[in-house]
């Protein structure tokens, strides 16, 4: 009974030490293990990985987008598929946004959405099928219907949030042209459009920047968003950029700046940045306890396991000691003669029939 009891107890503290699983990054190894997987799929060789300080071995062009944005490495897997030649660039970055952004880095040579979306977002481009998802940034080079089977496959096992950076998600999304965003977190991603100098932007100061188009009536016009840390900052730098003489369309919302530019059109531009709007939030940034059912039984077989050991050491304990003492001092302290009694019942003695004289002397009468 005690054991089937373990072996339950054991069962379930490895499903609870297993359901938080999803809340995990995936592991490149185990991506490319789900892609050597996928039926059709046969590689060709093994797969080249880059860590973080060979990235310029990989691509000399990509290399400093992908130090730019934070990647951990990089992995490329050739194979065919269905008769086709299909090359597989996984790109692992640190975070979600960094993938957001590489992703966006991406998409700056052009594209068109797929007609089926995959990850949190996907574009294609010639034979070229690009989406993110979590904190991965995924190429794939080849036919059509090869890539489509490839990525859906790649999708449904990259697990955790795909979470876009705060910059982009203040972005207004009414006349959003799709497929326009971009993540900018350096002077040379800046548009020379906008009119404005890029050092003027501080991101020196832990700035963000996200662009967007917008089409609005047949006409086009850019946004670009500046996030900055506080509100103070934001000030301090949107008199800067007023003082250079930017756009007139400008706008600032806590720490948010905003620029229109591409249009000579005041309402156009008063209604892109009608909606850039920020409100404070207070929120709780501990974690609260973990009160899931893993949790809670993890917790309570620990408890389970504390009370047996300590219980098991006091039995051991008290044993240990009195054979010790026995063993030291016979019969002084434990089992001593004078105090012991023992009930004997002298089984192995035989069993004779006694009559009581009364029972026998009134049967005679």
């Amino acid at each position: 009974m005690t054991r089937r009891w373990f072996r339950v107890g054991l069962v379930l503290i490895i499903f609870a030490s297993v359901s938080p699983a999803q809340d995990r990054q995936t592991l490149l190894p185990g991506l490319l293990s789900t892609l050597q997987s996928t039926p059709g799929f046969d590689p060709i060789r093994d797969p080249a990985q880059y860590d973080a300080v060979m990235l310029d071995s990989f691509d000399k062009t990509l290399a400093p987008a992908l130090k730019l944005y934070g990647a951990r490495s990089v992995a490329v897997q050739e194979g065919r598929i269905a008769g086709s030649a299909v090359k597989v660039t996984l790109f692992q970055m640190l975070d979600a946004p960094a993938a957001y952004g590489m992703y966006t880095f991406n998409r700056t040579a052009g594209g068109e959405a797929t007609p089926i979306l995959i990850g949190a977002a996907s574009f294609q481009r010639g034979n070229e099928l690009h989406f993110w998802q979590a904190n991965y940034a995924v190429r794939i080079e080849g036919p059509g219907d090869a890539r489509d089977q490839i990525a859906k496959s790649l999708s449904r096992n990259i697990f955790g949030r795909s979470q876009k950076p705060p910059v982009s998600a203040y972005l207004p999304t009414e006349n959003l042209v799709e497929g326009s965003e971009k993540y900018l977190l350096s002077t040379e991603a800046i548009d020379r459009g906008a009119g404005i100098d890029p050092n003027r932007i501080g991101f020196d100061s832990s700035a963000e920047a996200a662009s967007a188009t917008y089409r609005i009536n047949g006409r086009l016009a850019h946004l670009l968003l500046v996030l900055y840390p506080t509100q103070h900052i934001a000030k301090k730098y949107a008199e800067g950029l007023n003082e250079a003489g930017t756009s007139p369309f400008r706008k600032r919302a806590g720490p948010l700046v905003a620029i229109v530019y591409g249009s000579a059109s005041e309402t156009m531009a008063s209604s892109i940045l009608s909606g850039v709007n920020h409100q404070f939030k207070v929120t709780w940034d501990e974690p609260l306890p973990g009160l899931g059912v893993g949790t809670m039984l993890i917790t309570i077989f620990t408890f389970i396991a504390l009370a047996l050991v300590f219980t098991t050491m006091v039995g051991l304990s008290y044993g240990g000691l009195r054979v010790f003492v026995k063993s030291r001092y016979p019969d002084r302290v434990f089992d001593r003669r004078e105090t012991m009694e023992i009930i004997q019942l002298k089984l192995a003695q035989g069993v004779t029939d006694r009559q009581i004289e009364s029972d026998s002397s009134s049967t005679r009468n």
